[in-house]
């Protein structure tokens, strides 16, 4: 089993558009601040683009460019952009109903991870690019960013 980093880099790179709204920005520059390949960014940037969050333009003045303002996407926006819709999920196998817990566990840890999820979403729904954004200059006291 492994995390997925996805929601955490698309975050970046929507911010780094953020930053440089005044320009479009390559996949290759963006890979470059997270410091991944190229070709990661681009799979993000494609799912991003059909959240309708970014645009693309292609050719040598291309790039991309946030689709909203920064204050109209929230974390929750990306999440919902670039993750599975469920944040849990069961083992491929269904549990041996000849077992008290087997039979009972998927529908009981439903219930309680629901409200759990939906919390998770509600905060993610509370903040925006432009929070994340604003966060990130005054943690280095407004001090030039290199992007």
């Amino acid at each position: 089993m492994s995390n997925s980093s996805r929601f955490v880099v698309a975050t970046h790179v929507l911010t780094n558009l953020a930053v440089r709204s005044d320009e479009r920005l390559s996949s290759d520059r963006l890979a470059w601040s997270v410091n991944t390949n190229p070709v990661v960014i681009r799979q993000l940037l494609c799912s991003l683009r059909e959240a309708e969050l970014v645009d693309s333009k292609r050719g040598p003045t291309g790039g991309f460019t946030l689709a909203r303002t920064p204050e109209n996407i929230s974390l929750r926006d990306v999440y919902e952009a670039v993750e599975d819709p469920e944040p849990f999920c069961f083992h491929a196998n269904e549990p041996n109903d000849e077992c008290t817990v087997g039979e009972h566990i998927q529908p009981v840890l439903g219930e309680f991870l629901e409200p759990a999820v939906q919390a998770m979403l509600d905060e993610l729904d509370s903040v925006s690019i432009a929070d994340v954004h604003e966060t990130i200059f005054d943690a280095a006291d407004n001090t030039a960013l290199e992007v």
